[in-house]
């Protein structure tokens, strides 16, 4: 449940969930530090933390039919990020003026995306025409106009080129399904991007092999407007004359009956000539809706809530209802598209070994093409040793998806050692505990500390290396801290908890495993874990309720429906045992322990014989426990 809350003169959202006896469970509410979007389209609500993060609310304004709340992009799935979603440098890169970023940041890469006060409260006129200050102390000093206006750029003096890419800085979003459509060079600071300047000096995108078809995205503008034959037939060597500035005066936007003239008359600026040709059908007139029919409005596939205009402009367009509803995205960021990422823009890209390196680097990153772009990545690394640490970044990440850690750890090493940061250093240290490197792991870890001990992922990685080397008492103290450093991360909740249900100490992990879901609630393994600890407390509707919570939010949970099946046994309801383990070994039929609990649950039930089989199963694993409880049994049985 979510709910707007005004209090004080201050506004927040409230989300809450019904708990086993009905009481509201899992309370969290945040205040409104921020809004994005003009309301034309939408209005979405940002936290600001006590660390100078931003965060995504769950709960956005959306202005079709005539205005209404539903969830935020990102909130619209089980497994949703609770209210802690963090909003990136990338997102204020197009939707906030530029905001400074703390000085030991802005040159090193982070985990987490901080700023520096004040935030800025709005688009500014910089975003498009460049650092102002100059340009305001002339003016206020009283120069020439001339003087006055060299000190700014105005976009109209740019080429066509420059004076396009000012606008698809922000409006060229190939897909924001995971691709990537873009990589932010790896010597460019996030916010480093000025207009009149080659906007392929500062990112590369990239859209899959064959394009993106016909999905329609809210930050397509651009993009669908390049695919255009009217574009395209405009486009010389000097660049397109059909361009964002031809419609769309940014200073002067008609509305209403205003709007479809103004749009006539661009139309018919160039297509006048086709008025009333016989070809039409209908004749057209010179009061007709171009972009009505040629340019229609869309719901976009990834922000539901919202339609658009379609900047593809179609002789034809889709017969089908544009604006009918669309169910919302179980999985955000999924993409079934599987092969060769390409690069869009800059058109062609130079052949370079650096642009080499990025097309590889893209292949990679969100794991569209690893089989093929990971060797090529690997091998340009090796030949051209690039002096930017990403390419090493990315190449160890590569290896770590491939399965393969090992392969990855020399180039995790290599960033560390080009960027000594406590974020390569955490990375680091992250790779080398799944090696099981552990003492390796906690030096790296501990050199992250030290350089940021205020870095709250740092020591709890640290805490969790510590807890898989069987040091409870210092693990529990870095979580500890961790927890203190940045009580909005759930994982480290759980992962604190975790740690105390194995060092003895039930009331502190369901504090920790309840503070967890509080933050994050859809999350079918806490879920789990929770119910775990209340069985063992005694708390059976209560952990019953979390048993049936799980299973609901993640149906597929094979150790989920085990334990159930194992807490309905001990509670005598055989029947419903038997069917939650069936269920599980069908999901996952080689889980031992589900062998032998559906073998206990089949014996007390009556019917020995059917357990047998399952008892040899579970014999024959690899869980020593199991294995020694199976054959202790069957050796009762005279088997």
């Amino acid at each position: 449940y979510y709910a707007m809350v005004a209090r004080d003169g201050k506004l927040f959202q409230r989300r809450w969930q019904a708990g086993f006896d009905d009481k509201e469970t899992n309370v969290d509410e945040k205040q409104i530090d921020f809004v994005i979007g003009s309301g034309n389209h939408s209005k979405t609500f940002l936290h600001q933390t006590n660390r100078n993060t931003l965060q995504v609310l769950p709960l956005s304004w959306y202005a079709e039919r005539g205005g209404y709340w539903d969830m935020s992009p990102g909130y619209d799935q089980p497994d949703n990020p609770g209210s802690v979603r963090p909003v990136h440098y990338e997102c204020i890169f197009c939707h906030n003026a530029y905001p400074k970023i703390p000085v030991p940041l802005e040159h090193t890469s982070s985990e987490e995306m901080v700023f520096a006060e004040p935030i800025p409260e709005g688009i500014d006129c910089q975003r498009c025409h460049g650092p102002g200050a100059r340009h305001v102390s002339i003016a206020s000093a009283g120069k020439p106009v001339e003087q006055i206006r060299a000190a700014i750029i105005n976009p109209k003096r740019l080429d066509r080129n420059r004076q396009l890419e000012v606008c698809m800085q922000c409006h060229l979003e190939t897909t924001s399904l995971d691709l990537p459509h873009a990589i932010r060079r790896f010597d460019r600071t996030p916010f480093s991007y000025i207009p009149g300047q080659p906007l392929g000096d500062f990112q590369v995108q990239f859209e899959p092999k064959g394009g993106m078809k016909d999905r329609f995205e809210i930050a397509q503008g651009a993009y669908r407007l390049r695919q255009s034959r009217c574009f395209l037939k405009s486009t010389g060597p000097d660049g397109p004359n059909l361009r964002c500035t031809t419609c769309h005066n940014p200073h002067d936007i008609p509305h209403g009956p205003e709007a479809a003239a103004h749009y006539n008359t661009v139309c018919n600026g160039c297509h006048a000539a086709a008025l009333g040709r016989t070809g039409a059908r209908p004749p057209h007139t010179t009061g007709a809706n171009c972009v009505g029919c040629h340019m229609p409005k869309r719901r976009t596939d990834d922000v539901v809530h919202v339609v658009m205009t379609d900047h593809l402009i179609q002789r034809q367009p889709p017969k089908r209802d544009l604006i009918a509803p669309k169910p919302e995205i179980v999985e955000r960021g999924a993409n079934p598209y599987g092969g060769e990422v390409v690069s869009y823009y800059p058109a062609p890209l130079t052949d370079t070994p650096e642009n080499a390196l990025y097309t590889a680097a893209a292949q990679v990153r969100d794991r569209k093409n690893l089989a093929e772009g990971l060797p090529r990545l690997a091998s340009l690394v090796e030949r051209y040793h690039p002096s930017q640490t990403g390419f090493y970044a990315e190449l160890a990440q590569a290896w770590r998806a491939s399965g393969d850690v090992a392969k990855g750890i020399p180039y995790y090493e290599e960033a560390a050692r080009r960027e000594p940061t406590a974020y390569r250093l955490v990375q680091l240290g992250n790779a080398l505990m799944e090696a099981r490197q552990f003492s390796e792991a906690e030096m790296a870890l501990r050199r992250a500390t030290t350089l940021a001990p205020d870095e709250a992922s740092a020591w709890g990685t640290l805490g969790w290396v510590l807890w898989q080397a069987d040091r409870g008492a210092e693990a529990r103290a870095a979580l500890e801290k961790a927890v203190a450093l940045d009580p909005d991360l759930p994982e480290l909740h759980n992962n604190l908890a975790s740690v105390e249900w194995g060092t003895g100490d039930q009331a502190g992990a369901e504090a920790q495993y309840r503070e967890a879901l509080c933050i994050q609630p859809g999350i079918a393994e806490w879920r789990l874990n929770l119910a775990r600890v209340l069985a063992t407390r005694g708390e059976i509707p209560a952990a019953r309720f979390e048993f049936e919570q799980a299973i609901r939010l993640k149906p597929n949970l094979a150790e989920a429906r085990v334990d159930f099946g194992r807490f309905l046994e001990d509670r005598g309801e055989l029947p419903a045992a038997i069917r939650e383990l069936e269920t599980a070994l069908r999901l996952e039929p080689g889980l031992w322990r589900g062998h032998f609990e559906l073998a206990m649950a089949l014996g007390r039930s009556g019917n020995p014989a059917a357990a047998i089989p399952h008892l040899k199963i579970a014999a024959q694993g690899t869980d020593a426990q199991v294995r020694a409880g199976a054959l202790d049994v069957l050796h009762k049985l005279g088997q």
